[in-house]
């Protein structure tokens, strides 16, 4: 019988027979999973744009990426449809579910097609009593146990899959920054308590946090103690919150910035370090050329800006867009090549005006 969900000989056979360099292979909770990622993020909700991630996500699980990031509001939820339909043809090819670890993300309210966001809300969400007005922050974010729920079996529905590997809760913070600081902890306990049971239900295998602004600010930002509390509370020391993404790159040093560093601290707990923009968005190619000339050769700006991020030490996977079949030709060398050693990364990121 086909497992339903990633398991850890499953995701070890992916990489049996799909040529990644040692380096770029990562152990996740037990799992195997490629350093380099597929996300799913940016692009217009439409046809060409679901064609083009179909093609290239395709190719990427074929060519040594075994780990896929999104979210339900990515693209009006056509994201998650479109990895849904890459999962199925994979598995036409021979890549089983248990080989692929699949990560979505919950709390930002989603639409569907063109409804408008306020229409969709109050139709599916406030009408149906899913969601009470007071739940929702700035108009566009909600993380009560009843949504998150409801939010679980779209996602699963979407996907076409029975369990999640990794959940995120999407961008916390959003809250963070419009209740006060004991209603925002009391809030992600009831969440994470919800994911407990999921965990059970196996709806999802583990949960996480992903972030952009709420592990990168020196104040006001969320505390790292302070959640790995809720989930104690949510599910003892057992509990099952595993991962905690946020943006990384050439610009955005902040995760190692620190004198005693977020992935430091995070690896201290157990807790995995994803990385959402290696690339800025392929914003970093515009940096100085300066830059580059300090950093290790490489075959492009982009490239050497992917091996800073997966040479960080204790970072496991970076999520890259693929939405076009050039971007994943750039990508999937980077599999072939080993990570930089630690000396090549300390004066890496000396070059940059960071003592490690």
């Amino acid at each position: 019988m086909a497992e339903k969900w990633a398991t850890e000989l499953g995701t070890e056979k992916y990489f049996q027979w799909i040529s990644v360099h040692v380096s770029k292979q990562r152990r996740f909770d037990r799992l195997t999973v490629s350093a380099l990622g597929a996300g799913t993020y940016l692009g217009p909700p439409d046809d060409a744009t679901d064609k083009l991630y179909s093609q290239t996500l395709l190719q990427a699980g074929l060519g040594g990426i075994n780990f896929f990031d999104t979210a339900i509001n990515y693209r009006n939820q056509r994201s998650e449809r479109v990895l849904g339909k890459v999962i199925r043809e994979l598995a036409g090819r021979g890549i089983l579910r248990d080989q692929l670890v699949i990560a979505t993300k919950g709390g930002f309210l989603p639409t569907d097609g063109e409804e408008p966001l306020e229409d969709y809300v109050r139709t599916h969400y406030l009408d149906t009593g899913i969601v009470e007005e007071k739940e929702i922050v700035a108009g566009a974010h909600c993380m009560s146990p009843a949504y998150l729920d409801n939010q679980i079996a779209s996602s699963l529905k979407n996907l076409g899959i029975a369990c999640i590997d990794l959940y995120y809760l999407h961008n916390p913070e959003t809250q963070f920054a419009e209740v006060n600081e004991e209603e925002f902890y009391r809030r992600l306990t009831a969440s994470f308590k919800l994911f407990e049971q999921k965990v059970q239900e196996k709806k999802i295998g583990r949960y996480g946090l992903a972030t952009w602004n709420g592990f990168r600010q020196k104040k006001g930002g969320l505390q790292l103690a302070k959640v790995i509390q809720c989930a104690r509370e949510a599910g003892g020391e057992g509990h099952h919150l595993k991962a905690i993404q946020l943006p990384y790159n050439l610009v955005m040093l902040e995760a190692i910035k620190q004198k005693k560093t977020f992935i430091q601290a995070a690896k201290e707990y157990g807790i995995a370090v994803m990385v959402s923009a290696p690339l800025m968005q392929a914003q970093v190619g515009q940096l100085c050329k300066r830059v580059f000339e300090k950093l290790p050769p490489g075959k492009s700006p982009q490239a050497q800006s992917l091996e800073f991020v997966l040479s960080t030490p204790n970072i496991c996977t970076a999520f890259c867009g693929m939405k076009k079949g050039e971007h994943w030709e750039a990508n999937k060398t980077i599999l072939q090549d080993p990570i930089w050693s630690p000396d090549l990364w300390a004066k890496a990121t000396l070059s940059l005006g960071i003592e490690v």
